[in-house]
């Protein structure tokens, strides 16, 4: 298996898990629960282990697709120039995310607005990833 092949597995996964997590923050905001709440910061934690896999093998697939026909090399440079910039985010969003884990296992009074936090760091972490992912789509896919 290729790192290119690793990256494409990988790239859904900060996009999706960031989306679910915040849905499910959102619900364990207004209608507590520790397990939902347990959840979601996890969920956002493998969404952030999936960032990084998708970033770090990125110049893998790069080199995998560069010189196959029809392959836009402004549209590559687009898409590694955002995940350059969501990097980030898929940092803050992880970190963020085990301090929320550590704050409900702590039960600290501050949880809830820890959980604020990374509910908004938690959508723009979305944003960047789906549209990172769509840049990257269109590589391939369209363009």
């Amino acid at each position: 298996m290729s790192l290119a092949y690793i990256h494409l597995l990988s790239n859904h996964l900060p996009i999706l898990g960031s989306l679910f997590g915040v849905l499910l923050l959102f619900i364990g905001y207004f209608k507590p629960s520790l397990q939902t709440a347990f959840s979601a910061y996890f969920l956002m934690v493998i969404s952030g282990i999936g960032g990084f896999i998708a970033y770090f093998t990125g110049e893998a697939a790069e080199e995998h697709v560069e010189e196959l026909p029809g392959i836009s090399h402004n549209l590559i440079h687009l898409h590694e120039e955002m995940a350059e910039n969501t990097l980030i985010f898929i940092f803050l969003l992880t970190a963020a995310a085990l301090l929320g884990l550590w704050s409900q296992q702590a039960k600290w009074e501050k949880a809830k607005q820890i959980q604020l936090f990374v509910m908004v760091v938690g959508i723009i972490a979305f944003i960047l990833f789906a549209f990172t992912g769509y840049l990257g789509g269109h590589i391939r896919h369209g363009g």
